[in-house]
Protein backbone atom coordinates (compact mmCIF):
# COMPACT_ATOMS: atom_id res chain seq x y z
CA UNK A 1 0.00 0.00 0.00
CA UNK A 2 1.48 3.14 -0.83
CA UNK A 3 2.32 6.22 1.82
CA UNK A 4 3.47 8.48 0.03
CA UNK A 5 1.72 11.31 -2.17
CA UNK A 6 2.66 12.54 -5.20
CA UNK A 7 2.55 16.29 -5.92
CA UNK A 8 -1.17 16.07 -7.66
CA UNK A 9 -2.56 14.24 -4.66
CA UNK A 10 -1.52 17.07 -2.04
CA UNK A 11 -2.38 19.67 -4.79
CA UNK A 12 -6.13 18.16 -5.05
CA UNK A 13 -6.12 17.35 -1.14
CA UNK A 14 -5.22 21.32 -0.46
CA UNK A 15 -8.05 22.22 -3.26
CA UNK A 16 -10.26 20.17 -1.72
CA UNK A 17 -9.51 22.36 1.38
CA UNK A 18 -10.03 25.16 -0.34
CA UNK A 19 -13.11 24.32 -1.38
CA UNK A 20 -14.58 23.47 1.76
CA UNK A 21 -13.83 26.50 3.19
CA UNK A 22 -15.64 28.68 0.43
CA UNK A 23 -18.51 26.44 0.55
CA UNK A 24 -18.72 27.57 3.96
CA UNK A 25 -18.11 31.08 4.35
CA UNK A 26 -19.58 32.18 1.08
CA UNK A 27 -22.86 31.15 2.76
CA UNK A 28 -26.66 33.19 2.08
CA UNK A 29 -26.13 34.90 5.64
CA UNK A 30 -22.94 36.76 4.44
CA UNK A 31 -23.75 37.15 0.95
CA UNK A 32 -26.97 38.40 2.16
CA UNK A 33 -25.48 40.98 4.49
CA UNK A 34 -22.74 42.18 1.05
CA UNK A 35 -24.83 42.44 -1.57
CA UNK A 36 -28.80 42.92 -0.73
CA UNK A 37 -29.64 45.97 0.44
CA UNK A 38 -32.21 45.17 2.82
CA UNK A 39 -30.31 41.82 4.40
CA UNK A 40 -32.47 39.57 1.86
CA UNK A 41 -31.97 37.19 -1.52
CA UNK A 42 -34.75 36.42 -3.75
CA UNK A 43 -35.70 32.32 -3.78
CA UNK A 44 -33.85 31.92 -6.90
CA UNK A 45 -30.36 33.62 -5.46
CA UNK A 46 -30.63 31.37 -2.44
CA UNK A 47 -31.45 28.11 -4.19
CA UNK A 48 -28.04 28.91 -6.36
CA UNK A 49 -25.79 29.78 -3.20
CA UNK A 50 -26.88 26.60 -1.84
CA UNK A 51 -26.29 24.73 -4.58
CA UNK A 52 -23.25 26.59 -4.64
CA UNK A 53 -22.63 25.17 -1.30
CA UNK A 54 -23.07 21.75 -1.50
CA UNK A 55 -21.42 21.35 -4.38
CA UNK A 56 -18.30 23.14 -3.03
CA UNK A 57 -18.38 21.27 -0.03
CA UNK A 58 -19.18 17.43 -1.31
CA UNK A 59 -16.70 18.60 -4.33
CA UNK A 60 -13.90 19.70 -1.68
CA UNK A 61 -14.63 16.57 0.58
CA UNK A 62 -14.81 14.33 -2.47
CA UNK A 63 -10.93 15.56 -3.45
CA UNK A 64 -9.87 15.48 -0.11
CA UNK A 65 -11.11 11.62 0.33
CA UNK A 66 -9.80 10.64 -3.22
CA UNK A 67 -6.57 12.34 -3.30
CA UNK A 68 -5.76 10.74 0.59
CA UNK A 69 -6.84 7.26 -0.85
CA UNK A 70 -4.79 7.73 -3.98
CA UNK A 71 -7.84 7.20 -6.19
CA UNK A 72 -7.60 10.18 -8.24
CA UNK A 73 -8.16 8.44 -11.09
CA UNK A 74 -11.64 7.08 -9.71
CA UNK A 75 -12.62 10.65 -9.12
CA UNK A 76 -11.76 11.46 -12.34
CA UNK A 77 -14.15 9.07 -14.12
CA UNK A 78 -16.76 10.55 -11.63
CA UNK A 79 -16.25 13.69 -12.20
CA UNK A 80 -16.63 12.90 -16.27
CA UNK A 81 -19.53 10.52 -15.86
CA UNK A 82 -21.43 13.71 -13.73
CA UNK A 83 -20.76 15.96 -16.60
CA UNK A 84 -21.86 13.60 -19.16
CA UNK A 85 -25.25 13.21 -16.95
CA UNK A 86 -25.36 17.44 -16.75
CA UNK A 87 -25.13 17.63 -20.53
CA UNK A 88 -27.48 14.87 -21.38
CA UNK A 89 -30.04 16.73 -19.25
CA UNK A 90 -29.28 19.97 -20.79
CA UNK A 91 -30.67 18.38 -23.99
CA UNK A 92 -33.15 16.49 -22.51
CA UNK A 93 -34.48 19.58 -21.30
CA UNK A 94 -34.24 21.72 -24.09
CA UNK A 95 -36.12 19.01 -26.10
CA UNK A 96 -39.05 19.18 -23.49
CA UNK A 97 -39.28 22.75 -22.07
CA UNK A 98 -41.99 24.48 -23.61
CA UNK A 99 -40.95 26.28 -27.33
CA UNK A 100 -41.30 29.89 -28.29
CA UNK A 101 -44.83 30.42 -30.06
CA UNK A 102 -43.91 31.64 -33.84
CA UNK A 103 -46.00 33.09 -36.43
CA UNK A 104 -48.16 35.16 -33.85
CA UNK A 105 -46.23 39.12 -35.02
CA UNK A 106 -45.27 41.28 -37.75
CA UNK A 107 -43.02 44.27 -37.43
CA UNK A 108 -44.53 47.61 -38.17
CA UNK A 109 -42.87 49.72 -40.41
CA UNK A 110 -39.34 51.16 -39.92
CA UNK A 111 -39.18 48.84 -36.62
CA UNK A 112 -42.01 50.83 -34.43
CA UNK A 113 -43.73 48.18 -32.05
CA UNK A 114 -45.56 45.11 -33.45
CA UNK A 115 -48.85 43.92 -34.04
CA UNK A 116 -50.60 40.33 -34.37
CA UNK A 117 -50.94 38.35 -37.09
CA UNK A 118 -54.73 38.84 -38.75
CA UNK A 119 -56.51 35.76 -38.96
CA UNK A 120 -54.40 33.36 -36.84
CA UNK A 121 -55.93 30.18 -35.57
CA UNK A 122 -53.01 28.36 -33.64
CA UNK A 123 -53.03 25.90 -30.68
CA UNK A 124 -50.24 27.09 -28.51
CA UNK A 125 -49.13 26.92 -25.05
CA UNK A 126 -51.26 29.73 -23.73
CA UNK A 127 -54.21 27.99 -25.52
CA UNK A 128 -56.10 28.81 -28.65
CA UNK A 129 -55.10 32.18 -30.12
CA UNK A 130 -57.42 33.55 -32.90
CA UNK A 131 -57.59 36.70 -34.24
CA UNK A 132 -60.35 38.14 -36.74
CA UNK A 133 -58.95 40.21 -40.13
CA UNK A 134 -58.15 43.22 -37.90
CA UNK A 135 -55.63 41.28 -35.26
CA UNK A 136 -57.77 41.37 -32.61
CA UNK A 137 -58.24 38.90 -30.16
CA UNK A 138 -61.98 39.14 -30.76
CA UNK A 139 -65.10 38.68 -32.76
CA UNK A 140 -65.55 39.67 -36.15
CA UNK A 141 -66.06 43.53 -35.94
CA UNK A 142 -66.31 46.16 -38.36
CA UNK A 143 -64.94 50.06 -37.88
CA UNK A 144 -68.17 51.51 -38.80
CA UNK A 145 -69.62 52.33 -35.65
CA UNK A 146 -73.21 51.17 -34.83
CA UNK A 147 -75.97 53.54 -34.56
CA UNK A 148 -76.99 54.53 -30.94
CA UNK A 149 -74.65 52.10 -29.41
CA UNK A 150 -71.83 53.08 -26.90
CA UNK A 151 -68.48 51.85 -28.02
CA UNK A 152 -65.74 50.74 -25.98
CA UNK A 153 -62.35 50.13 -26.89
CA UNK A 154 -59.97 47.74 -24.16
CA UNK A 155 -56.26 49.03 -25.02
CA UNK A 156 -52.96 46.85 -23.06
CA UNK A 157 -50.67 44.58 -23.17
CA UNK A 158 -51.50 40.40 -22.38
CA UNK A 159 -54.00 41.16 -19.63
CA UNK A 160 -55.89 43.16 -21.78
CA UNK A 161 -55.84 40.27 -24.78
CA UNK A 162 -56.88 37.88 -21.98
CA UNK A 163 -53.82 35.48 -21.29
CA UNK A 164 -54.76 31.99 -20.10
CA UNK A 165 -58.61 32.55 -20.25
CA UNK A 166 -59.95 29.55 -21.61
CA UNK A 167 -61.47 31.35 -24.61
CA UNK A 168 -62.38 35.18 -25.17
CA UNK A 169 -65.58 35.38 -23.64
CA UNK A 170 -63.59 33.96 -20.05
CA UNK A 171 -60.80 36.68 -20.46
CA UNK A 172 -61.59 40.10 -18.41
CA UNK A 173 -62.44 42.48 -21.49
CA UNK A 174 -65.18 38.92 -22.65
CA UNK A 175 -66.61 39.50 -18.93
CA UNK A 176 -66.94 43.27 -19.77
CA UNK A 177 -68.92 42.57 -22.81
CA UNK A 178 -71.13 40.06 -21.29
CA UNK A 179 -72.30 42.45 -17.98
CA UNK A 180 -72.80 45.58 -20.32
CA UNK A 181 -76.20 45.67 -22.09
CA UNK A 182 -75.92 44.69 -25.82
CA UNK A 183 -78.48 47.08 -26.86
CA UNK A 184 -76.30 50.02 -25.98
CA UNK A 185 -73.08 49.08 -25.59
CA UNK A 186 -70.52 47.58 -27.91
CA UNK A 187 -66.95 46.12 -26.73
CA UNK A 188 -63.93 46.01 -28.73
CA UNK A 189 -60.53 44.31 -27.87
CA UNK A 190 -56.92 45.86 -29.30
CA UNK A 191 -55.06 44.31 -26.06
CA UNK A 192 -51.58 42.80 -27.72
CA UNK A 193 -49.27 40.28 -25.18
CA UNK A 194 -45.92 42.76 -25.01
CA UNK A 195 -46.93 46.11 -25.46
CA UNK A 196 -46.45 49.00 -23.63
CA UNK A 197 -47.75 52.39 -22.81
CA UNK A 198 -45.18 53.73 -26.03
CA UNK A 199 -46.88 50.65 -28.43
CA UNK A 200 -50.46 51.46 -26.71
CA UNK A 201 -50.14 55.21 -28.01
CA UNK A 202 -48.96 54.46 -31.29
CA UNK A 203 -51.73 51.55 -31.84
CA UNK A 204 -54.35 53.98 -30.64
CA UNK A 205 -53.07 56.80 -33.62
CA UNK A 206 -52.97 53.86 -36.32
CA UNK A 207 -55.87 51.13 -35.76
CA UNK A 208 -57.91 52.69 -32.62
CA UNK A 209 -59.22 55.69 -33.92
CA UNK A 210 -60.88 54.10 -36.85
CA UNK A 211 -62.97 52.66 -34.95
CA UNK A 212 -64.50 55.60 -33.24
CA UNK A 213 -65.19 54.32 -29.33
CA UNK A 214 -66.48 56.24 -27.45
CA UNK A 215 -64.54 55.48 -24.82
CA UNK A 216 -60.81 54.03 -24.40
CA UNK A 217 -60.15 51.83 -21.40
CA UNK A 218 -56.15 51.84 -20.98
CA UNK A 219 -55.55 48.77 -18.70
CA UNK A 220 -52.05 49.61 -17.08
CA UNK A 221 -50.12 46.41 -15.81
CA UNK A 222 -47.91 47.62 -12.23
CA UNK A 223 -45.39 44.87 -13.11
CA UNK A 224 -43.57 45.85 -16.12
CA UNK A 225 -45.41 48.91 -18.00
CA UNK A 226 -42.83 51.23 -16.26
CA UNK A 227 -39.55 49.17 -17.11
CA UNK A 228 -41.99 48.91 -21.23
CA UNK A 229 -42.44 52.59 -21.32
CA UNK A 230 -38.71 53.30 -20.69
CA UNK A 231 -37.63 50.65 -23.52
CA UNK A 232 -40.00 52.20 -25.53
CA UNK A 233 -41.11 50.11 -28.89
CA UNK A 234 -38.05 48.61 -29.95
CA UNK A 235 -37.76 46.33 -26.65
CA UNK A 236 -38.58 43.43 -28.48
CA UNK A 237 -37.00 41.59 -31.97
CA UNK A 238 -39.80 40.39 -34.01
CA UNK A 239 -37.91 36.60 -35.12
CA UNK A 240 -39.79 33.89 -37.04
CA UNK A 241 -43.23 35.88 -35.28
CA UNK A 242 -41.72 35.77 -32.32
CA UNK A 243 -41.01 38.29 -29.54
CA UNK A 244 -37.20 38.18 -28.62
CA UNK A 245 -36.01 40.28 -26.04
CA UNK A 246 -33.47 42.80 -26.90
CA UNK A 247 -30.79 42.32 -23.87
CA UNK A 248 -28.02 44.37 -26.02
CA UNK A 249 -30.76 47.51 -25.55
CA UNK A 250 -31.45 46.22 -21.89
CA UNK A 251 -27.40 46.63 -21.45
CA UNK A 252 -27.23 50.10 -23.12
CA UNK A 253 -29.89 51.92 -21.14
CA UNK A 254 -29.91 50.16 -17.59
CA UNK A 255 -27.06 51.33 -15.47
CA UNK A 256 -25.30 47.45 -13.97
CA UNK A 257 -26.60 48.25 -10.67
CA UNK A 258 -29.84 47.72 -11.34
CA UNK A 259 -29.57 44.66 -14.35
CA UNK A 260 -28.66 41.11 -13.70
CA UNK A 261 -24.63 40.41 -13.58
CA UNK A 262 -23.20 39.15 -16.90
CA UNK A 263 -22.78 35.07 -14.59
CA UNK A 264 -26.96 35.51 -14.64
CA UNK A 265 -27.02 36.50 -18.04
CA UNK A 266 -24.94 33.33 -19.11
CA UNK A 267 -26.95 31.26 -16.60
CA UNK A 268 -30.18 32.04 -18.80
CA UNK A 269 -28.47 30.09 -21.88
CA UNK A 270 -28.88 27.05 -20.22
CA UNK A 271 -32.23 25.14 -19.99
CA UNK A 272 -31.14 23.68 -16.81
CA UNK A 273 -31.41 26.96 -15.15
CA UNK A 274 -34.23 27.94 -16.66
CA UNK A 275 -36.05 25.36 -15.44
CA UNK A 276 -34.35 25.96 -12.30
CA UNK A 277 -36.39 29.50 -12.67
CA UNK A 278 -39.94 28.00 -13.44
CA UNK A 279 -39.38 25.78 -10.30
CA UNK A 280 -38.58 28.62 -7.93
CA UNK A 281 -41.38 30.86 -9.57
CA UNK A 282 -44.24 27.54 -8.96
CA UNK A 283 -42.65 27.32 -5.25
CA UNK A 284 -43.44 31.15 -4.43
CA UNK A 285 -46.70 31.19 -6.75
CA UNK A 286 -47.76 28.23 -4.13
CA UNK A 287 -46.47 30.31 -1.13
CA UNK A 288 -48.67 32.76 -2.17
CA UNK A 289 -51.58 30.78 -2.34
CA UNK A 290 -51.10 30.41 1.54
CA UNK A 291 -50.52 34.14 2.20
CA UNK A 292 -46.97 34.24 2.51
CA UNK A 293 -45.29 36.69 4.34
CA UNK A 294 -42.46 38.60 3.58
CA UNK A 295 -41.30 40.87 0.73
CA UNK A 296 -38.28 43.06 -0.46
CA UNK A 297 -38.47 45.29 -3.16
CA UNK A 298 -35.50 44.10 -5.85
CA UNK A 299 -32.88 46.20 -7.23
CA UNK A 300 -33.15 44.42 -10.82
CA UNK A 301 -34.99 47.06 -12.88
CA UNK A 302 -36.71 43.98 -15.03
CA UNK A 303 -37.75 42.96 -11.79
CA UNK A 304 -41.63 43.76 -10.89
CA UNK A 305 -40.88 44.21 -7.27
CA UNK A 306 -38.40 47.22 -8.18
CA UNK A 307 -41.64 49.10 -8.83
CA UNK A 308 -42.74 49.02 -5.08
CA UNK A 309 -39.85 50.13 -4.09
CA UNK A 310 -40.09 53.45 -1.47
CA UNK A 311 -36.57 55.21 -3.08
CA UNK A 312 -36.69 55.37 -6.93
CA UNK A 313 -33.29 55.57 -8.48
CA UNK A 314 -32.24 57.58 -11.45
CA UNK A 315 -33.88 55.28 -13.87
CA UNK A 316 -37.00 54.86 -12.45
CA UNK A 317 -37.47 58.14 -12.13
CA UNK A 318 -36.72 58.71 -15.85
CA UNK A 319 -39.16 55.61 -16.89
CA UNK A 320 -42.19 57.02 -14.52
CA UNK A 321 -41.63 60.10 -16.62
CA UNK A 322 -41.88 58.07 -19.65
CA UNK A 323 -44.97 56.62 -18.56
CA UNK A 324 -46.32 59.98 -17.40
CA UNK A 325 -45.37 60.97 -20.95
CA UNK A 326 -47.36 58.64 -23.01
CA UNK A 327 -50.70 58.88 -20.87
CA UNK A 328 -50.33 62.72 -21.76
CA UNK A 329 -49.89 61.85 -25.53
CA UNK A 330 -52.79 59.18 -24.99
CA UNK A 331 -55.05 61.22 -23.61
CA UNK A 332 -54.26 64.00 -25.64
CA UNK A 333 -54.95 62.35 -28.61
CA UNK A 334 -58.20 60.85 -27.62
CA UNK A 335 -59.43 64.22 -26.27
CA UNK A 336 -58.76 65.78 -29.48
CA UNK A 337 -61.03 63.37 -30.90
CA UNK A 338 -64.08 63.71 -28.46
CA UNK A 339 -63.06 60.34 -26.94
CA UNK A 340 -62.84 59.73 -22.56
CA UNK A 341 -59.91 57.78 -21.32
CA UNK A 342 -60.17 55.55 -18.96
CA UNK A 343 -57.32 53.59 -16.85
CA UNK A 344 -57.76 50.97 -14.73
CA UNK A 345 -53.88 49.47 -12.79
CA UNK A 346 -53.64 45.80 -12.44
CA UNK A 347 -51.38 44.69 -9.44
CA UNK A 348 -48.74 42.11 -9.47
CA UNK A 349 -48.83 38.92 -7.93
CA UNK A 350 -47.03 40.09 -4.68
CA UNK A 351 -48.95 43.00 -4.60
CA UNK A 352 -52.00 41.29 -4.10
CA UNK A 353 -50.61 38.41 -1.36
CA UNK A 354 -47.96 40.47 0.33
CA UNK A 355 -49.77 40.61 4.23
CA UNK A 356 -48.22 44.24 4.78
CA UNK A 357 -48.89 46.63 1.86
CA UNK A 358 -45.24 48.81 3.06
CA UNK A 359 -42.63 47.66 5.13
CA UNK A 360 -38.68 49.11 5.26
CA UNK A 361 -37.85 49.56 1.89
CA UNK A 362 -41.20 48.78 -0.10
CA UNK A 363 -44.55 50.37 -0.66
CA UNK A 364 -46.88 48.23 -2.70
CA UNK A 365 -49.23 51.01 -3.27
CA UNK A 366 -46.20 51.97 -5.51
CA UNK A 367 -45.85 52.33 -8.93
CA UNK A 368 -49.57 53.28 -9.27
CA UNK A 369 -49.91 55.99 -6.88
CA UNK A 370 -48.01 58.11 -10.06
CA UNK A 371 -50.89 57.09 -12.36
CA UNK A 372 -53.49 57.50 -10.06
CA UNK A 373 -52.27 61.29 -9.06
CA UNK A 374 -51.42 61.61 -12.93
CA UNK A 375 -55.52 60.73 -13.49
CA UNK A 376 -56.88 62.59 -10.98
CA UNK A 377 -54.68 65.83 -12.31
CA UNK A 378 -56.49 65.19 -15.22
CA UNK A 379 -60.00 64.14 -14.99
CA UNK A 380 -59.76 60.86 -16.64
CA UNK A 381 -62.16 58.05 -14.73
CA UNK A 382 -59.49 55.62 -12.40
CA UNK A 383 -59.74 51.88 -10.95
CA UNK A 384 -57.27 50.43 -9.30
CA UNK A 385 -57.68 46.73 -8.86
CA UNK A 386 -55.78 46.37 -6.11
CA UNK A 387 -57.82 46.65 -3.22
CA UNK A 388 -60.13 44.70 -4.92
CA UNK A 389 -58.12 41.84 -5.76
CA UNK A 390 -56.85 41.88 -2.20
CA UNK A 391 -60.39 41.67 -0.50
CA UNK A 392 -61.69 38.50 -2.79
CA UNK A 393 -57.85 36.58 -1.53
CA UNK A 394 -58.67 37.90 1.98
CA UNK A 395 -61.97 36.29 1.74
CA UNK A 396 -60.60 32.81 0.60
CA UNK A 397 -61.24 33.40 -3.10
CA UNK A 398 -58.49 30.55 -4.31
CA UNK A 399 -56.31 30.99 -6.80
CA UNK A 400 -56.70 33.55 -9.18
CA UNK A 401 -53.05 33.63 -11.38
CA UNK A 402 -52.52 30.71 -13.38
CA UNK A 403 -49.88 27.70 -12.11
CA UNK A 404 -46.13 29.65 -12.41
CA UNK A 405 -46.82 32.27 -14.36
CA UNK A 406 -48.05 36.03 -13.94
CA UNK A 407 -51.64 36.26 -15.74
CA UNK A 408 -54.43 35.17 -14.54
CA UNK A 409 -56.37 32.36 -14.12
CA UNK A 410 -60.33 32.21 -15.71
CA UNK A 411 -61.57 33.25 -11.88
CA UNK A 412 -59.23 36.57 -11.76
CA UNK A 413 -60.23 37.17 -15.36
CA UNK A 414 -63.85 36.66 -13.89
CA UNK A 415 -62.92 38.88 -10.92
CA UNK A 416 -61.35 42.02 -12.84
CA UNK A 417 -64.23 41.58 -15.14
CA UNK A 418 -67.03 42.17 -12.86
CA UNK A 419 -64.87 44.91 -11.50
CA UNK A 420 -64.76 46.84 -14.65
CA UNK A 421 -67.99 46.81 -15.65
CA UNK A 422 -68.92 47.61 -12.32
CA UNK A 423 -67.24 50.65 -12.57
CA UNK A 424 -67.88 51.32 -16.08
CA UNK A 425 -71.75 51.45 -14.78
CA UNK A 426 -71.61 53.12 -11.83
CA UNK A 427 -68.76 56.18 -13.08
CA UNK A 428 -68.20 56.27 -16.08
CA UNK A 429 -71.10 55.67 -18.58
CA UNK A 430 -74.73 56.44 -17.64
Amino acid sequence: MRDSFSRTEKAAVAAGGVLVISGLLLNEWLLAMLFSPDGNLRLLSRIIIWGFDILAVAGGLSLIYFGRTHQLKNLLVLVVTLLVCAVLAEIVLRVVEPKRVENLYFELPGGESFKLRPNLNLDTKYGLIRTNSYGMSWKEVSPEKPLNKIRIAFVGDSFAFGLWADSVEKSAVGIVASLLDPERFEVLNFGVPGYGPPDTELQIKREVLAFRPDYVVLLFYNGNDFRDAYFGVKKYKIIKGAQVWDRENERRKIPPAYRPTSLMYCLERLAIFRSLERLTSFISSRGNADKRGGFRASRIFSSQSFWSRKVYPDVAIKAKDKVLESLENIRRTLSKNGIQLVIVTIPYEDQVYTPSLTGKDYDLNLPQRYVRQYAEAHDVPYLDLLPILRSHVKEGAGRIYAPNDIHFNNKGHAIVGRAIADFLKGRVVQ
